[in-house]
């Protein structure tokens, strides 16, 4: 006769607790004694307990499962960006998955529509490309979603990123402190917000000091090494007059950069100096090791699922958009220009 499977009755007699204390230890809500919690999960364990997480939703009408959607995983930011929502997930007693869109808008609808048919409890989108309408459609319907890192074309959808024109104005105004004039830039993937407020960081900072933006010392890299590569071959062969500084619209492009100008014979930063953006781990281990723009990703991602979760419970946001400050990190791929 096959025995009969463990019930939350059971881990609350053998954990000398009441069954509403148990529920609230498994689902990570309420203020519950580290002892008591012990106890709880040591019952668990003896007994071998397994929630129905099936009949759990029906009740509560959550998944307890959130989702994020992004446009790829090849980049480092991306990666930190998932650890901290999941570590902030959990604690919430929530589980998240992850898909990507590579750049396709078709696909990115096909799994909103999934996500929303599985009955997630709401979405973190990157990069997400689809018509207002459509993404109303899904609001409409009841799907919380919110965005971080990149801004979507519908104003009911919260926003979570760093101030990305103040980022771009820190990195180009410390090259022209350092004396450079002639300062390129290496532009992220057009038609992109978030490219264009880089931008136009990269302009307030020559305004600021006084210089006009020369259109011929802007060049498309696309946010990855190889098109941060080829952009700075095509300065290197076009520009008439050549620049001592670039700033890469990120640190993936600020590497291919770094390797199209030694590529070229020439020395960072002895030659030309390089600032990124994003601050990367790999950006303390580039040679030499790169100055960028230090935009906080964690505290992204965790202010972003937190907000997740407001929707989701049915609680009103009413912040629809949270800039976090940039901040400057100078490493030992900038230096005073010592020539005219």
């Amino acid at each position: 006769m096959r025995k009969a499977k463990p019930t939350i009755y059971d881990v609350a007699r053998l954990a000398g607790v009441s069954t509403a204390t148990v529920s609230r230890a498994l689902n990570g809500t309420g203020q519950i004694a580290p002892a008591t919690r012990r106890t709880i999960d040591d019952a668990v364990e003896q007994l071998g307990y397994h929630p129905n997480t099936a009949a759990r939703s029906l009740v509560t009408r959550s998944s307890q499962t959130i989702a994020v959607l992004l446009p790829d995983i090849t980049n480092p930011f991306y990666a930190t960006l998932v650890s901290a929502v999941q570590e902030r997930a959990l604690e919430a007693g929530h589980t998240m998955l992850l898909c990507t869109a590579e750049g396709d808008p078709d696909r990115a609808a096909d799994y909103l529509r999934l996500l929303q048919a599985k009955q997630v409890d709401g979405v973190l989108v990157d990069g997400l490309v689809l018509p207002p309408a459509r993404i109303a459609r899904f609001v409409r319907e009841g799907l919380p979603i919110v965005c971080l890192d990149r801004d979507v074309d519908y104003a009911l959808v919260p926003l979570v990123q760093v101030n990305n024109r103040r980022g771009a104005k820190l990195a180009t105004a410390h090259l022209l402190s350092l004396g450079h004039r002639r300062v390129a830039h290496v532009s992220g993937a057009p038609n992109l917000r978030i490219s264009e407020e880089r931008v136009a960081g990269y302009t307030d900072a020559h305004n600021s000091f006084g210089y006009a933006v020369d259109p011929e010392l802007v060049a498309v890299g696309g946010f990855t090494e190889e098109g941060g590569c080829v952009a700075t071959k095509e300065l290197l062969l076009d520009v008439q007059y050549p620049f001592t500084a670039v700033f890469a619209a990120n640190d993936l492009s600020a590497v291919g950069v770094i390797s199209a100008l030694t590529e070229s014979g020439l020395r960072v930063p002895d030659d030309v100096s390089v600032v990124g953006f994003d601050d990367l781990r790999l950006s303390r281990f580039t040679t030499p090791p790169l100055t960028t723009v230090h935009q906080p990703a964690a505290e992204i991602a965790r202010h972003a699922t937190e907000l997740l979760l407001e929707l989701a419970a049915g609680r009103p946001v009413e912040q629809m958009r949270t800039l976090l400050e940039p901040e400057l990190v100078v490493r030992r791929s900038t230096k005073l220009l010592d020539r005219i």
